[in-house]
């Protein structure tokens, strides 16, 4: 989890230095205290690369506002200025997959180095859902550019439990893409797949979040995402299907 900790510690930075007050400075909506569900979960993924299958952990969960810092099961960020039903917000996102690449042929591998996506980007919380827009620039390897788009819809049904449908969209930037799913000639000696250069992709997302109350302020979260990969990324041979899974199951307690 150094990511984490890399990109909770330079947002921080940032917002102090943009307002010179970030963390004191409490406008109304805002609460002066944890609001939100914090636990644990499990989380698992599937992203098809190579011969590398699914890859499960365990690690701390957390859909929770203080002040101005918040944490979105895979963001961490601080809000700026009040724009719409939401904010101006600082963002970083946190990589939970592996994107290690196993060769069928001979065995050997190719490590990535974890993305460190950084940017800005807004939360509306709409009376007709909630819709989510990222631009994040990668700090890390691959200097590359990612852009997100999505918007969960809330549905009540019996004894209190409710769904959270996602439609979205996720653009990668050749740089980004390349990094993660293209060989180099060099790797293409290495792993004996051919060598491939990723161009910039559009990649279709499909997910379902289930909260289930449990006992008092205690709540299990299930959450399902699908990603359908564009061609760019299709094209390459380290891929064996056209999408790829996250799934995560969690326990919280929430704050009021």
């Amino acid at each position: 989890m150094k990511t984490f900790f890399r990109i909770a510690i330079t947002l921080i930075a940032c917002a102090a230095w943009l307002t010179g007050h970030a963390m004191e400075d409490v406008p109304d909506g805002l609460p002066d205290h944890i609001v939100g569900d914090v636990g644990i979960a499990v989380y698992t993924s599937n992203l098809h690369i190579g011969t590398e299958g699914m890859q499960s952990f365990a690690l701390p969960y957390a859909f929770a506002d203080y002040k101005r810092a918040f944490i979105r099961i895979d963001q961490v960020g601080i809000k700026t200025v009040k724009i719409g039903y939401g904010y101006l917000e600082l963002v970083g996102k946190i990589n939970l997959d592996n994107y290690k690449v196993k060769s069928p042929f001979n065995g050997n591998s190719i490590n990535r180095s974890d993305p460190i996506p950084l940017g800005i980007g807004t939360f509306q919380e709409t009376p007709i859902g909630g819709f989510f827009l990222n631009a994040y620039q990668d700090v890390g390897k691959s200097k590359g550019a990612l852009y997100e788009f999505s918007y969960f819809a809330e549905l009540e049904t019996i004894k209190k439990i409710v769904l959270y449908p996602q439609l979205g969209i996720e653009r990668q930037s050749s740089q980004y893409a390349n990094y993660y799913y293209g060989i180099s000639p060099g790797e293409s000696i290495l792993t004996g797949y051919n060598a491939y250069t990723a161009p910039a992709t559009n990649n279709l997302i499909a997910g379902l979040m289930i909260e289930i109350p449990v006992i008092d302020n205690w709540y299990v979260n299930i959450y399902g995402k699908r990603k359908w990969m564009g061609s760019g990324i299709n094209s390459s041979p380290v891929m064996n299907r056209s999408f790829q899974d996250n799934v995560l199951m969690a326990v919280a307690y929430r704050f009021k």
